[in-house]
C-alpha cells in the first residue's frame, strides 16, 4: 500500500479543495492497480523566501523541494506532495507546473498557472481543481519511477501549457500502469 502525504503550502486556493484531491489520487492510483492510502499534512507549511527569486517573482523549484524534503519527507516514510498557489521555475524553463524528486520521494505541484484567471480568463474553479488533480497524480507518477508518456491521454504526458494540461485526463494510461505494476512499486 502507498502511503501518500499532501501538503499544503498555501492557505488559498488550496486546504478547501483537499477532500477532493485525495479522493480522485486514490481512484486514479487505483484504476492503475495501486492500493494507497492518503493523508493531509495538518498545518499550512509556509515556504521559505530563501527559495524565492525577486527579479523573476517565482520560486525555485529545486529549492523548495529540497526545503520540504528537509522539513517533512526526510522524517516520514511517506511520498510527500506539496501543493500550494505558487509560481515556480527550474533553470532553463520559464515555469513548472510542479516537479519531483523521486529519490527523496518529495514532489510539489504549483498551482498559480493552473488557474483561468492566470490568462485573463473567468473563474472557473472545477477546471482549476481537476487541472491541480492532474498534476498531483503526474508528480505522483515521476516519484513512483515513471517518465514522461507519448500518449496524448495519459496523464504522464509532459504539459508545455495549461490547455496540454486540459487535454490529458488524470489516469494512467495501460503501458505507465503496467509499468508502476511491473516496478512492484516501493510501497514504503
Amino acid at each position: 500500500m502507498l502511503k501518500i502525504l499532501l501538503v499544503p503550502l498555501t492557505r488559498p486556493f488550496t486546504l478547501d479543495y483537499m477532500d477532493y484531491w485525495v479522493e480522485v489520487v486514490k481512484e486514479s492510483l487505483s484504476k492503475a492497480g495501486l492500493e494507497s492510502t492518503i493523508h493531509v499534512w495538518s498545518s499550512v507549511e509556509k515556504p521559505p523566501m530563501e527559495c524565492y527569486v525577486w527579479s523573476r517573482r517565482q520560486y525555485l523549484s529545486p529549492c523548495l523541494i529540497s526545503w520540504l524534503y528537509s522539513r517533512i519527507a526526510s522524517k516520514l516514510y511517506y511520498y510527500v506532495v506539496g501543493i500550494g498557489y505558487l509560481d515556480a521555475y527550474e533553470e532553463g524553463l520559464n515555469f513548472v507546473f510542479g516537479e519531483a524528486l523521486p529519490l527523496h520521494r518529495t514532489a510539489i505541484v504549483y498551482t498559480k498557472r493552473l488557474t483561468p484567471e492566470f490568462y485573463g480568463e473567468k473563474p472557473d474553479t472545477n477546471l482549476y481543481i481537476e487541472r491541480v488533480a492532474k498534476e498531483i497524480i503526474h508528480e505522483l507518477g515521476h516519484l513512483l519511477g515513471l517518465g514522461h508518456c507519448s500518449n496524448s491521454a495519459c496523464v504522464m504526458r509532459f504539459s508545455n501549457s495549461v490547455y496540454e494540461v486540459d487535454e490529458k485526463t488524470r489516469y494512467f494510461c495501460r503501458k505507465c500502469s503496467t509499468k508502476l505494476l511491473e516496478k512492484q512499486v516501493d510501497t514504503l
